[in-house]
């Protein structure tokens, strides 16, 4: 009998079994790490399981790799396609969900909430901790234009946000009145940066020392998007300094953070576990999609969002 391994400790076991139903020959597991060995025609997993030749080695059945999630950087797509698998991910699963953390974070920085509400529990009654300034008319840059970057100019924009963006594959006439520059005049111009790039596997940190360097003094940053577009070290200086104004990270490069981490020392700083995804119904829908992109290739079809296709048929 084949296996299709669910790599997650999330709730998606039988979401993906139903997918397969029409499969009775194969059976769904759930695991804490890859499998190796024969009869394992399918692996889903979470962005926090790298799949590479090493795994794929020890992998000889396998046909599909379906990440449970819209990032794939921790993928090898070439090593799966040489393996003779097709690899899948879940674009826009989180798509209104990830954008309205954005925003939020967005909003709680110029306004202060959060901060504020720190203060006053520390015994502080001074609106000047965290002065909120005024949503309607600010300056939010917006890194990367894909499906969330225009959701969260979209909704910046029915706030009366002027949204400035940079994207370095997305053409004037493709902007949606989002006013295009370089991204050292976005950098330079916006009183809130929000990040929503592609992280690809050996890519230098996006936003560096010389980034932070050229935001507006006082200015807010917001990741919801990968740890690894910012140079840590630079933004814990940068925000010690005074030079920002705060930030706000959802991502973190290791998650959950040691008690020791920098990150939970740093001035004018929100943090939240990853959670900017997270919603009801996307919790369960990078499931529904992994296995019936499972049950596409079992039943011989192409899947949907396909990232790589197998190199050589299947043995």
């Amino acid at each position: 009998m084949s296996r299709v391994v669910l790599i997650d400790p999330g709730d998606g076991l039988e979401t993906v079994r139903n997918a397969l139903r029409e499969h009775p020959e194969v059976t769904v597991d759930l695991a804490d790490s890859l499998p190796n060995g024969a009869g394992v025609v399918g692996v889903l997993v979470p962005p926090d399981v790298p799949v590479g030749e090493d795994a794929l080695a020890a992998l000889p059945d396998l046909r599909i790799v379906a990440a449970t999630a819209t990032g794939f950087d921790h993928l090898d797509l070439a090593a799966i396609s040489a393996a003779g698998a097709w690899a899948t991910h879940c674009p826009g699963y989180c798509t209104e969900e990830v954008a309205e953390h954005a925003i939020a974070f967005a909003l709680d920085l110029l306004r202060g909430v959060t901060l504020l509400d720190r203060s006053v529990r520390a015994g502080v009654w001074d609106l000047q901790e965290a002065a909120p300034r005024r949503v309607s008319g600010a300056v939010l840059g917006i890194i990367g234009l894909g499906r969330i970057g225009r959701e969260v100019a979209r909704r910046a924009r029915a706030l009366e946000m002027r949204v400035l963006g940079f994207d370095p594959v997305v053409s004037p006439g493709e902007t949606d009145g989002i006013e295009l520059h370089a991204l050292e005049t976005v950098l330079a111009r916006a009183d809130v940066v929000t990040l929503h790039a592609l992280l690809m596997p050996g890519q230098p940190p996006l936003i560096g020392a010389a980034e932070l360097a050229a935001m507006r003094p006082g200015a807010y940053l917001i990741n919801c998007a990968r740890a690894g577009l910012v140079d840590a070290a630079a933004l814990g200086a940068a925000l010690n300094s005074g030079r920002l104004g705060g930030c706000a990270l959802d991502v973190l490069a290791n998650e959950p953070p040691n008690p020791d981490e920098p990150e939970l020392c740093w001035a004018r700083t929100l943090i939240n576990p990853h959670a900017a995804w997270y919603s009801p119904a996307a919790a369960t829908e990078p499931y529904r999609r992994a296995g019936e992109a499972v049950a596409d290739v079992l039943h011989g079809r192409e899947p949907a969002d396909a990232l790589a296709r197998p190199a050589r048929a299947p043995v």
